[in-house]
């Protein structure tokens, strides 16, 4: 039953990384709960509405959004929580943030039987500079 709910789960969450490349309205409602909230790499919150609103009007616009490898998941009756590295290129009001790999977070909650996202938090990965000899 737990590797059913997270298959599930992480299907929910292709088809949302896809939603948001697309600018698929429908799905992002369909994917998203009320009470979303996204924590992007500056630290700013952004609830369902806000996001929806940037990426509608090109102020938020993927090129690419992609997972790299496995996605861990906890799963409990009615929460699943999946962690996974993802490749990003974007454009963030009319600034490119060239192409580069992030954590992602997310929280999905059982509503009724479907699974929806209600909490998403990316943080960016660094290149370290070399160490000092």
């Amino acid at each position: 039953m737990t590797d059913d709910v997270a298959c599930q789960v992480i299907k929910a969450e292709r088809d949302r990384i896809r939603c948001l490349l697309d600018v698929d309205r429908d799905t992002y409602d369909r994917l998203h709960a009320p009470e979303y909230r996204l924590c992007n790499p500056t630290g700013t919150v952004w609830t369902k509405d806000e996001y929806l609103d940037l990426l509608t009007t090109g102020r938020v616009a993927y090129r690419e959004l992609g997972l790299i490898g496995d996605v861990d998941t906890i799963v409990g009756t009615d929460v699943v929580v999946l962690r996974y590295r993802c490749v990003i290129e974007l454009t963030v009001d009319g600034a490119d943030i060239p192409k580069h790999e992030a954590w992602h977070t997310d929280v999905y909650t059982d509503t009724g039987g479907t699974w929806r996202c209600a909490w998403s938090q990316a943080t960016g990965i660094m290149d370290l500079p070399p160490a000092a000899p």
